[in-house]
C-alpha cells in the first residue's frame, strides 16, 4: 500500500468510522478543482463586516513533544532522565526545565504549549480579527532510531492543536476569531515530502486529511481547491483576504515533486492559482496577505519557483500588503530581488531544477528546519555564533540588494517570525493594519509588537516553588525600538538602509536587530 493510504489508514484507525473521512475517502474520484480555470479558486466568503480592532496575531512553529519529560538530560532531546548525577546535572542546567528548555535541540513541552495559547488567547481574542497560523505543529524527528515519528503522531498534534486554538479563540459572544492555518514541512509524513494529485486526478490524501482536520477554518468553496494543492484563500475581514500557501510545492527538499516551470507540476498548479488569486484580488479591490510557512529564499525554494514568486510579487505589490512566514526559527527580514523574465515555458515534467547561478549564492537563507542533523540550527551549539553568522550574510544581502537594484520596483521584503517553539525564547507577534476603508492606505501593515516570555526565569521560579506559570512581556515594537512610521516595503528598505551604515547610530540599532533576532537569549 502506498504511504500515502498508509496515513489515510492511521487516521481511520485513530479515530473511528465517525471521522468524515471514511465516507468514501479511500474511493475519492472527485475531480480537482484546476486552480487556473475555475472562478471558485479564490473564496467569496460571506465576510460583510469591515476589520473591527485593526490588529491581527502571527503564531508558528509550535513543535509540541508529547515525549517531552520535564528533568530528562539535553542530550537525549529531553526524552529520558539521566541515569546517574542528577543533582549535579540540575545545577549545571543540563536537564529539561519544566516549562521548557531553550537554546537547545528540545521541543515544546505540552504543558507550555496549551498554558500559551491558553494566555495568548486570554489577553488578544477580543482585541484582534484575526490569526495567522503558519504551521509546524509537529515534534521535529530527532531521534528517529529511539522514538521516530509516525504519521499518527504527526496528526495527534495538529488535531490538538488545532482543538485547542478554536477553543481558546472563541468569544463570549460565541463567535469565533478566524485562524488561518497552513501546512509546515514537519506536519507530513515523511517529513519534506509532499506529493501532487495522482495521475488520475485523486488528491493527496494528506491533504485530503487536512482538509477534514481544518474543516472549521478553510472556506467550503476551497476544501476542493484545498484538496489538489494545499493551499486556499479566505476572506478575514470585509477588504482584507488572505492567501494561504503551499510552501511544499516550491521547496527545494522537497524531491517529491518537479519545478514549478514544468507544465502539469503541483508547483506550475500553485503559481497559476496564485496569480489569478492575485488578479481577481485586484479586480475586486481587495488588499492580500500571503502567508506560508517556509520563505522563499534562494536556499529554500527551487530556483523557478522563487523566480515566479518575486515576480507576481512585484507585478502585484498594489494588492500585496506584507509576506508572512515562519520556519526559519529566527526574528528576521529579508530582500528578494527582480529576476530575469525567463524563456517560454517548457511543457515537460521535469525533476528537479538546475543549479544557481554564482549572484544567488551569497542571498541570505536561514534554513534551520531541514536537516534532520541539526533540526533546531544547533542551539544549544553557540548562540553567539549562529547570530553573528545570521547576521553577517543578512546584512551582506540588505547592501547588496539596495546597491544593485531599484528599491522598490525590484525589491520584495518577507518576515520571518520567531516561533513559539524555544529554540531561543518562545514568542509570539501582534501585527497593527490601517482599517480605514476610505483611506488609500488600507490594509497597510502599520506596526508589530513582538511578545516573549523568558523561560530561564520561570524555570528558576518553579524549582525553587513558585509554580505560577510563565506570562508574556513586550520584547520590542517597531515604531518605538526601529522608529518606524508603518511597516510598507519601502519602509523595510529604510531600515536596511540604515542598517548597513557606518555610524555609532546605526550600529546601535543593528546590535539591538541582532538581539531580538534570538528572542533575547
Amino acid at each position: 500500500m502506498p504511504t500515502s493510504y498508509i496515513y489515510l489508514a492511521i487516521l481511520l484507525y485513530t479515530f473511528g468510522s465517525s471521522s468524515i473521512l471514511v465516507q468514501g475517502v479511500f474511493q475519492q474520484q472527485q475531480k480537482p478543482l484546476l486552480p487556473f480555470s475555475s472562478p471558485t479558486a479564490v473564496s467569496n466568503s460571506n465576510i460583510s463586516s469591515p476589520p473591527q480592532y485593526g490588529r491581527f496575531l502571527h503564531l508558528t512553529d509550535i513543535h509540541m513533544d508529547d515525549h517531552y519529560k520535564v528533568g530528562a538530560t539535553i542530550t537525549s532531546f529531553c526524552h529520558r532522565d539521566p541515569r546517574k548525577h542528577k543533582k549535579k546535572k540540575a545545577r549545571k542546567g543540563k536537564l529539561a526545565g519544566h516549562w521548557g528548555t531553550p537554546t537547545t535541540d528540545c521541543d515544546s513541552a505540552p504543558h507550555m504549549v496549551y498554558h500559551s495559547i491558553d494566555w495568548i488567547a486570554q489577553e488578544w481574542k477580543d482585541k484582534i480579527d484575526f490569526v495567522v497560523w503558519t504551521g509546524d505543529n509537529a515534534r521535529h524527528d530527532t531521534e528517529p532510531g529511539k522514538i521516530r515519528r509516525s504519521g499518527r503522531e504527526i496528526l495527534e498534534y495538529n488535531i490538538k492543536i488545532t482543538g485547542a486554538l478554536q477553543h481558546a479563540f472563541k468569544r463570549a459572544d460565541n463567535s469565533s476569531v478566524p485562524i488561518v492555518p497552513c501546512i509546515g514541512n514537519n506536519d507530513i509524513h515523511p517529513h519534506n515530502l509532499l506529493t501532487g494529485p495522482t495521475d488520475t486526478g485523486d488528491s493527496n490524501p494528506q491533504l485530503v486529511v487536512y482538509s477534514d482536520i481544518w474543516r472549521d477554518l478553510i472556506p467550503k468553496d476551497q476544501v476542493a481547491t484545498f484538496r489538489h494543492g494545499g493551499y486556499f484563500s479566505v476572506d478575514v475581514a470585509q477588504g482584507i483576504r488572505i492567501l494561504s500557501l503551499n510552501t511544499l510545492y516550491f521547496f527545494d527538499s522537497n524531491t517529491a515533486v518537479g519545478r514549478c516551470d514544468a507544465y502539469g507540476e503541483p508547483g506550475w498548479d500553485h503559481i497559476q492559482w496564485l496569480q489569478q488569486a492575485l488578479e481577481q484580488a485586484r479586480s475586486e479591490g481587495i488588499k492580500v496577505y500571503i502567508m506560508g510557512h517556509v520563505p522563499p529564499t534562494t536556499k529554500t525554494f527551487k530556483r523557478d519557483c522563487l523566480h515566479d514568486y518575486t515576480r507576481l510579487a512585484l507585478d502585484y505589490q498594489d494588492v500585496i500588503k506584507a509576506h508572512f512566514y515562519g520556519h526559519a526559527n529566527a526574528d528576521h527580514f529579508q530582500i528578494l530581488h527582480r529576476y530575469p523574465k525567463k524563456k517560454k515555458h517548457q511543457h515537460q515534467r521535469l525533476a528537479r531544477q538546475q543549479p544557481m547561478d554564482d549572484d544567488d549564492d551569497d542571498d541570505y537563507d536561514n534554513d534551520d528546519d531541514d536537516d534532520d542533523d541539526d533540526s533546531n540550527g544547533g542551539c544549544g551549539r553557540g548562540i553567539g555564533i549562529r547570530r553573528s553568522n545570521m547576521g553577517r550574510q543578512l546584512r551582506k544581502q540588505y547592501k547588496k540588494n539596495l546597491k544593485r537594484y531599484n528599491g522598490i520596483n525590484d525589491l520584495v521584503v518577507i518576515h520571518v517570525a520567531p516561533p513559539l517553539l524555544p529554540v531561543y525564547n518562545p514568542g509570539f507577534r501582534v501585527n497593527e493594519y490601517n482599517v480605514d476603508p476610505t483611506s488609500p492606505r488600507f490594509g497597510t501593515w502599520m506596526k508589530y509588537t513582538q511578545w516573549y516570555t523568558d523561560l530561564a526565569h520561570w524555570n528558576e521560579q518553579y524549582a525553587h516553588g513558585n509554580t505560577t506559570p510563565p506570562s508574556f512581556q513586550v520584547e520590542y515594537t517597531t515604531d518605538v525600538d526601529y522608529e518606524m512610521k508603518d511597516l510598507s516595503p519601502q519602509s523595510w528598505l529604510d531600515l536596511a538602509r540604515l542598517f548597513v551604515q557606518k555610524s555609532p547610530a546605526a550600529h546601535s540599532l543593528w546590535s539591538n536587530y541582532l538581539q531580538n533576532m534570538v528572542v533575547q537569549t
